[in-house]
C-alpha cells in the first residue's frame, strides 16, 4: 500500500476562539510569562525610578569618628544628637556639621522637626545658617557654611545648635562645636 498525503488544511483561527492553542497547548502559558516579565520588568523600573527622583538633593556627609565628643540625648526611644562641625570631604572650603533625630520601637511613627544652627564664633561678623527639617520617625539635617581660615589667622570655634521636637510637645537642645582651619 501506497502511503496517501493528507490535504494542508489552514485552521480557522475563529473556530478555536485564539491562535492553535489544540497543536500548541503550552503556547498560552509561554504567552502569558512573557507579558509576566516584561509587566515585572516596567514595574521594578518604575519602581527604582521613584527612589531615585524621590530622594532629597542634599546628603548628609557621615559623621566624624567614634572617638570624638558627640552629644547624645536619649527621650522616649529617640536618639538627638549634634555632630560635631567638621571640613567637608565633597565641597572643599566648607564645614559641614550634622544634627540627627533617630526614633526606634514605640516612637518609630512619631512626628518630629528639627531646627538646625551653624554658627561661627568670629565676633558676629557671620550670619548664622540656619535650616529646619519635618518628618516621621527619624531626621537627619546637614548644614554647611564657607570656612574663611587663612594661616595667619587664629583658629575658629564652629558651632552646631539643635533643637528636636516631638509630636508630644517635648523639646530638647543638643550642642556641639569644633575649632578648625581649612
Amino acid at each position: 500500500p501506497q502511503a496517501r498525503a493528507l490535504p494542508i488544511r489552514r485552521v480557522n483561527h475563529e473556530e478555536l476562539g485564539s491562535p492553535d492553542f489544540k497543536y500548541f497547548p503550552l503556547l498560552p502559558r509561554y504567552i502569558n510569562q512573557k507579558r509576566g516579565v516584561k509587566m515585572c520588568r516596567k514595574i521594578l523600573l518604575a519602581t527604582v525610578m521613584v527612589f531615585i527622583f524621590a530622594q532629597p538633593s542634599a546628603s548628609a556627609e557621615p559623621p566624624p569618628p567614634f572617638n570624638e565628643f558627640q552629644e547624645r540625648l536619649v527621650i522616649e526611644a529617640c536618639i538627638l544628637s549634634s555632630e560635631k562641625p567638621h571640613l567637608s570631604k565633597h565641597v572643599p572650603g566648607t564645614v559641614n556639621a550634622t544634627a540627627r533625630t533617630v526614633c526606634k520601637g514605640i516612637s518609630a511613627g512619631r512626628f518630629l522637626s528639627i531646627r538646625i544652627t551653624l554658627t561661627r564664633e568670629d565676633g558676629g561678623n557671620t550670619p548664622p545658617i540656619t535650616k529646619s527639617i519635618q518628618g516621621t520617625g527619624s531626621l537627619v539635617g546637614n548644614v554647611s557654611m564657607r570656612c574663611i581660615w587663612q594661616p595667619r589667622d587664629a583658629l575658629l570655634v564652629y558651632r552646631i545648635k539643635t533643637v528636636h521636637k516631638l509630636s508630644n510637645g517635648k523639646t530638647r537642645t543638643t550642642m556641639n562645636n569644633a575649632t578648625l582651619k581649612c
